[in-house]
């Protein structure tokens, strides 16, 4: 059960152990398994709270506790939430919901009471953000209803186009000091009434409120140079009747959202490749060394074949090349060996040990099999030599059948330019015939 819910042991010695020593195997090991641990008590701890969520309570003890009478006429009225299931030929279905209580409708003398001490509040109610009703400069607050009582509110005002009936309050060409009649008709239960409230406009035009009014007037011009037929042409108007300049112009061409849109793109495809040179430089590397790993295995086998021992032979391989190197460039498996080198003799690691890490962190099977037959000749003492022989033999068969597969793709991506040549001779023959034909 520990290892379903944390990971099985083995499943994570193979992860970890290609790319970690075995005591950080270990380490990352248990680091792992103590994660999943925690995770796993947090989603027992989650689940054990949902269950917990779902079955607590039942629905009688639900209903004691439900507060359905009505508040009194004049009180504001209450919300409660319920769950409610409901049940037919064995199907169930269940919902949570809310359930708004309104007060109890009051008499008629209550009404008129309520609807008298409505309109008291009324004037302070619609303000907004305007300082009084004496000097109004931004949009008003009708409200369609009272919660507090639930009357019903209706509005007319006796300048529209200055204060609308929704409460909207444009300023652009209106002198400050001009006065709108607003008219609340007042509904409550079987009482009516009707409340008269005087506004005055103020000269201040906030920002919002000239930027909405301005756009009333462009689409008011918009509309009457639309719907006109006489003449010979469309007179665009300088100035609408209040007073507001209006400037036309043809819109110029943008191509704002197509260039937004190609740099997106090749801003994603450069995130894409962020890593692309990374993998060509690993891959470069990792060609080299496959492509001289046969020369290393040839002067190696003639190294020992001359009587020098292995070690004494890498070491001879090595000296050559750094000697040279100055000239030819480097080369990075001949940069590894002499690495490997010096590390054998600052720290004194075995050439068996060095090899298998440089085949572990370079992943090429050649090198694989050169580290095993290595270990094998340090372990049962076998002929290096001849190993090497059929090594060699093996390799530069390998590599003719790699130098015919370049070969074939070589071909391959030159099918392209020659159809393109093709076509452009094509082109070249036809088209003065398909001239003179036309």
């Amino acid at each position: 059960m520990e290892d379903r819910l944390t990971g099985r042991k083995a499943s994570l010695d193979e992860i970890f152990r290609t790319a970690f020593t075995e005591a950080e195997t270990e380490q990352m090991i248990c680091k792992i398994k103590k994660q999943n641990r925690v995770i796993a008590i947090m989603i027992l701890l989650i689940t054990t709270a949902v269950i917990y969520s779902f079955t607590a309570g039942t629905s009688k003890e639900y209903e004691a506790n439900l507060d359905l009478a009505r508040p009194a006429a004049g009180d504001p009225q209450k919300t409660i939430e319920v769950d409610v299931s409901a049940e037919y030929d064995g199907y169930t279905a269940r919902q949570r919901a809310a359930i708004r209580i309104l007060p109890k409708e009051p008499s008629y003398e209550e009404a008129v009471t309520m609807i008298n001490e409505l309109e008291k509040k009324l004037p302070g109610m619609i303000l907004g953000n305007n300082p009084s009703l004496d000097f109004v400069t931004s949009d008003l607050h009708f409200p369609f209803s009272d919660a507090d009582t639930g009357a019903e509110l209706s509005w007319r005002s006796s300048e529209p186009r200055i204060i609308s009936n929704a409460g909207k309050v444009n300023l652009v060409g209106i002198d400050t000091g001009t006065a709108v009649a607003v008219t609340v008709y007042i509904k409550l239960a079987s009482a009516y009434d009707t409340f008269h409230i005087g506004i005055a406009t103020g000269g201040i035009i906030p920002e919002e409120n000239a930027n909405s009014a301005l756009k009333e007037r462009m689409a008011e011009a918009v509309k009457d140079a639309s719907s006109g037929r006489e003449g010979d042409s469309v007179l665009l108007p300088d100035e609408t009747q209040d007073g507001v300049k209006l400037i036309w112009s043809r819109p110029e061409e943008t191509y704002g959202i197509a260039v937004f849109f190609i740099c997106g793109v090749i801003a994603f495809f450069c995130f894409s490749q962020r890593f692309k040179p990374a993998a060509k430089i690993i891959e470069k590397a990792r060609s080299e060394m496959e492509r001289d790993y046969p020369d290393f295995v040839q002067k190696l086998g003639l190294l020992l074949g001359a009587g020098l021992v292995i070690t004494s032979a890498i070491s001879r391989i090595t000296e050559d090349y750094l000697t040279t190197r100055d000239i030819y460039g480097k080369r990075r498996l001949y940069e590894e060996l002499a690495a490997a080198r010096d590390r054998m003799r600052a720290s004194g690691t075995t050439l068996a040990y060095e090899f298998s890490e440089l085949a572990r962190r370079s992943g090429l099977r050649e090198l694989m099999r050169f580290s095993s037959t290595l270990s094998d000749n340090i372990d049962k003492g076998s002929r290096l030599s001849d190993k090497l022989r059929v090594e060699n033999e093996l390799l530069w068969e390998s590599r003719k059948k790699r130098a015919e597969k370049e070969g074939r793709i070589a071909e391959t991506k030159l099918i392209f330019p020659m159809v393109l040549q093709i076509l452009a001779v094509i082109a070249i023959t036809v088209m003065p015939a398909a001239f003179e034909m036309g």
